[in-house]
């Protein structure tokens, strides 16, 4: 039976600087130990497209800049190494701030 991967976990920092490099953390999990790719959805438009196969318990480091102030809300999904996708992970809440506010 080939089960669908569980919606990754998506990690990093609460406050970020705007034009900064962030970095966040997407851990995955597929019931059946599928290697998994992770797709990212940074809530500004940008996206990060499905990267390199890694294994199902591993995280995958993710950098993202953002260019404006406000509030976002990261979301990622996996896919398995056949065509099984996660949910959206639950929605990770960052504020991108001014330099020096």
């Amino acid at each position: 039976m080939n089960l669908r991967p569980l919606a990754p976990h998506v990690s990093g920092p609460d406050t970020v600087a705007v034009g900064e490099r962030s970095e966040f953390e997407v851990t995955v999990y597929d019931p059946d130990g599928d290697e998994l790719r992770v797709f990212v959805a940074w809530g500004d438009g940008d996206t990060t497209d499905y990267g390199e196969f890694v294994r199902s318990g591993r995280s995958v480091l993710f950098f993202h800049i953002y260019n404006s102030a406000g509030a976002f809300t990261i979301r990622a999904r996996c896919q398995d190494l056949g065509t099984l996708f996660s949910n959206w992970s639950e929605g990770r809440q960052v504020t991108a701030v001014s330099p020096g506010e």
